[in-house]
């Protein structure tokens, strides 16, 4: 009966110090994957970053790293007029550009909760002339099929605002076509746009009332 506990023992040991050692082996094995590859894991986010910036705000129309030029809004972020307009629930990241020292625009974030399935979060991007350069959707839970077509994989319905200003589009003209105004709805969903034409409106109220400060780059 000792001899076959000791065996056991034994057994027991070993297979132990097996498991430790395949640990420890495995531990060293994920260091050292991580430290090779971390840069570029880093790099590959930073570049995915600055390409959904592209896609609201053109590289043609700054030349300063939008991503060392980003700054926090909150909803209630001081130094900022109307900053309801924007109606973020939470704070977001804002982005300044610039063109040879001098702002050109910036990228502003964006909230509306009359979605027909909850908040929407989008990005817009507005040159210093105050003009739509992108707007692009962040964050929905629109119905598949319907409400979705804000999202540019499904539909371009959201490039009609690209070039758009105050100055040429009349305050009565940001509306859905079935209320009178110049946007197109989407077959059986007309809740959603609306709510996306409205939010995009209030940005470039937003812009409006704070240019300077926002071409200036400065933050709060």
């Amino acid at each position: 009966m000792t001899q076959n506990s000791d065996t056991l023992t034994d057994t027991m040991r070993r297979h132990s110090l097996r498991l430790g050692a395949f640990a420890v082996g495995t531990a060293l094995l994920l260091a050292v994957v991580y430290a090779l590859t971390k840069d570029r894991i880093a790099d590959q986010r930073l570049a995915t970053e600055r390409a959904a910036l592209a896609e609201v705000f053109p590289l043609a129309l700054h030349d300063n790293d939008l991503l060392d030029a980003a700054f926090i809004l909150q909803p209630d972020t001081a130094g900022f007029m109307q900053t309801h307009l924007l109606g973020l629930s939470t704070a977001r990241t804002a982005y300044a550009a610039s063109l040879t020292g001098v702002g050109s625009g910036v990228i502003l974030p964006l909230e509306t909760a009359d979605g027909y399935s909850g908040t929407i979060v989008l990005m817009i991007g507005i040159n210093a002339e105050g003009a739509i350069t992108g707007v692009r959707v962040v964050q929905h839970a629109e119905t598949p099929g319907l409400g979705d077509k804000i999202d540019t994989a499904l539909s371009p319905w959201i490039r009609s605002f690209n070039s758009r200003s105050l100055p040429n589009t009349p305050e009565v003209l940001w509306q859905v076509k079935k209320d009178g105004g110049d946007f197109d709805q989407f077959v059986g969903a007309t809740i959603t746009p609306r709510a996306v034409v409205a939010a995009v409106h209030n940005a470039l109220l937003f812009f409006d009332a704070n240019r300077e400060r926002l071409l200036a780059g400065t933050t709060p």
